[in-house]
């Protein structure tokens, strides 16, 4: 397979994971806005984020958030030898091994619930540890059909097919939506739990089942803990499973240390992450997951010099859209609250406090996109451990931060020390990806490219950042961001100004893939107009 054939076939990829995003967004905002309607910021509500922690962590435990990364590079593997079936036997054996490890330990949890829950929020008293007990055992199930799923995704994504997988997190939060409407009115925030616990078996089980049988899925029970290609998926599965790296460590401290101030502020944490993972997911996510398949191949196959490029080239793809993102989010972190939070019972003074939080979490937007590919690149080479031990060694540096930035600065000092901790691991993560490159016999420029590909980026955010602050100041009280009229139409002067001062910038220190970015753009623009006017 040639360069310009994977950077074809990845860029179609792109292409759906991205739709796939920005529709799972779109879903994610109307869940959080039905939440915001109803119950708005208050301790109710974050007793209902912070539930999530102990099913996110046996998630963790299964290594069920990192399934594509260990298994795809071993059933490529089988496939790449035309050993389709020795692949399907290697993914019953993983499913079923896990499945009599893992339901007990869902059975352990539920029992234990109530004990568990004063370690992931200490700061709650024990009316509020009760509730959100009650909250934890609805959504523990779901972590099976979330692990069952990330199995069937990742075979989807070894033949290339992104399409249904793409649908989980559509389908996911439609069911959190329709437990929210349908059940919340005699049942409070517990009716999203009933939605968690039935989109993630309509979405991440059922029509992922559907798309695995159409690629030839052959699945059956077959319990060996010595299987080969499950001794391997195991090695590499361990680090992740025991490594609590800060990509997954910090939200649980922002709840965790949150717990302990004015009652809402995990809310109002939780909203703006919520906003900040829109550029993180649409631009970061889509490009690692659409990514991976083809890094690993190449790894496999030992073409290092190619691989290092098309890591380089997909990294500077991700800076170039995803900062003058950040810096919307940025300065505009109020007007965007209120638009999609802004009515019920969620106050001005909640969009204030969201707002003021989104501004630290979008300093280091560009950081969570960058590790998003730098991360998968360890990964195809089957090093699931660097990455996982840098996170934890960051994971141990930004809670001691966080506690000392909290009593000053309260949430807003959570999320700046958010931001401390992922973009060092990110630049950790980028000197060490191309120390190992170079190990490896890869001799490109890479790394020098990407640094100035990175100067000239931020350059050009930065003077985005001033049209946005600048636009927003001649505005003033013609629009008051207080209303939706108003708030919607600073959001979108700002971006439209913004855009349009990043592209000029970006073109005059000749930006690489702007060009590209542009023509594909204006392409479809004509296709869409061609449709239109056709008879």
């Amino acid at each position: 397979m040639t360069q310009e054939t994977i950077s074809r076939r990845m860029g179609r990829a792109a292409l759906i994971m991205v739709a796939s995003v920005l529709l799972s967004r779109m879903m994610g905002f109307v869940r959080e806005a039905v939440i915001a309607n109803n119950a708005g910021a208050n301790a109710e509500t974050d007793v209902y984020f912070a539930a999530f922690t102990i099913p996110d962590f046996l998630n963790h435990l299964l290594a069920g958030g990192a399934l594509s990364i260990t298994f795809i590079p071993i059933f490529s593997r089988y496939q790449s030898a035309g050993d389709l079936a020795g692949g399907w036997r290697f993914g019953s054996v993983v499913l079923t091994n896990m499945t009599v490890f893992g339901l007990p330990l869902i059975g352990l949890m539920e029992i234990f619930a109530e004990d568990l829950v004063p370690l992931v929020a200490p700061g709650f008293d024990a009316a509020r540890v009760e509730q959100c007990a009650h909250l934890v055992r609805i959504i523990l199930p779901a972590q099976y059909f979330f692990y069952v799923g990330g199995i069937l995704m990742a075979a989807q994504y070894s033949h290339e097919r992104f399409l249904i997988p793409a649908l989980a997190p559509i389908v996911y939060n439609a069911g959190i939506i329709l437990g929210g409407v349908a059940l919340a009115p005699w049942l409070g925030m517990e009716g999203f739990c009933w939605g968690v616990l039935f989109g993630a078996f309509a979405g991440n089980f059922a029509i992922q089942y559907f798309g695995a049988r159409r690629v030839g899925m052959k699945l059956r029970f077959e319990l060996s803990l010595l299987h080969p290609g499950f001794v391997e998926f195991f090695k590499l599965s361990v680090p992740l499973m025991l490594g609590l790296s800060l990509i997954l460590v910090d939200e649980w401290i922002g709840k965790a240390l949150g717990s302990y101030l004015l009652p809402a502020s995990i809310s109002w944490l939780n909203y703006a992450r919520t906003l900040m993972r829109v550029p993180i997911a649409i631009v970061g996510q889509a490009a690692g997951v659409a990514s991976f398949p083809f890094l690993s191949r190449l790894a496999a196959e030992g073409r290092m010099d190619e691989l290092e490029r098309t890591t380089g080239r997909a990294l500077r793809m991700v800076l170039l859209v995803i900062l003058p993102l950040s810096a919307c989010c940025a300065l505009l972190g109020r007007e965007m609250a209120v638009v999609l939070f802004g009515r019920g019972k969620f106050q001005p003074s909640d969009a204030v406090a969201v707002g003021d939080t989104l501004f630290w979490f979008s300093l280091g937007i560009f950081a969570w996109g960058a590790q998003a590919i730098l991360a998968r690149g360890f990964y195809a080479l089957k090093d699931t451990l660097t990455p996982t031990l840098i996170g934890t060694a960051f994971t141990g540096a930004v809670f001691p931060i966080s506690w000392l930035l909290m009593e000053p600065m309260a949430h807003r000092g959570l999320a700046l020390a958010s931001t401390i901790g992922i973009v060092a691991y990110a630049l950790v993560l980028y000197v060490l990806f191309h120390r190992r490159m170079a190990k490896r016999g890869a001799r490109t420029d890479e790394a020098s490219k990407t640094l100035v590909h990175f100067t000239k980026a931020v350059s050009a955010t930065l003077a985005a950042a001033g049209a946005i602050y600048g636009v927003l100041h001649l505005i003033g009280a013609a629009l008051p961001w207080q209303t939706l009229h108003g708030a919607l139409l600073r959001c979108l002067i700002g971006g439209v100004v913004a855009a349009v001062v990043y592209v000029v910038v970006a073109r005059l220190l000749k930006l690489e893939g702007l060009d590209d970015v542009l023509k594909k753009l204006t392409r479809r623009l004509r296709r869409k107009r061609a449709a239109t006017s056709s008879p």
